[in-house]
């Protein structure tokens, strides 16, 4: 089970500089991997915490809203850098530390997160299933995205919101 966020962020972000700030902020992460393949965190008994996408710059006008609906599209204006942050959902801590490097991303960067956080805010994907927004297109469109193409089939876990370049 995974549970998805995507940081839209104003400037190019540097993943592992987020990381390395929350590890000197008294997170205990192991980070693995990174551009151009997904950063991974995990916790000190190694259990995978959270993987990391490689930014994609959004350009096009509409895409934000296309994606993830006007709400959210109004929110930010292209370009933006789209982040796909994947918690794994069934180990302790996955969804916090997730959440935290979003929010982290944010911060610094300038820029937004979905969903909002809430109660049911994360729980968008459970075992391979879309849930909530009619933005999020399920595990059909998400594996037609393609490979490299964030929620694609390089993008990890399955199901969520096809990332940027997606056109179904």
């Amino acid at each position: 089970m995974s549970s998805d966020l995507v940081a839209l962020v104003r400037r190019r972000p540097d993943v592992h500089a987020v990381v390395d700030g929350l590890v000197a902020l008294g997170e205990s992460l192991e980070v693995r991997g990174g551009d151009p393949d997904p950063t991974l965190l995990y916790d000190p008994e190694g259990r995978l915490l959270a993987s990391i996408e490689a930014p994609v710059l959004v350009s096009v006008p509409g895409e934000v809203g296309r994606l993830l609906g006007a709400d959210h599209a109004a929110r930010v204006t292209p370009p933006v850098w789209w982040v796909d942050v994947r918690a794994v959902a069934d180990v302790p801590d996955g969804v916090r530390v997730a959440r935290r490097f979003a929010d982290a991303l944010v911060h610094w960067q300038g820029g937004d997160i979905w969903p909002k956080p809430g109660p049911d805010a994360i729980a968008r994907v459970v075992d391979g299933r879309s849930k909530g927004d009619d933005a999020a297109a399920g595990p059909a469109a998400a594996s037609a995205a393609g490979p490299g193409v964030p929620g694609g089939a390089h993008g990890g876990a399955q199901g969520g919101v096809p990332g940027p370049g997606y056109s179904g």
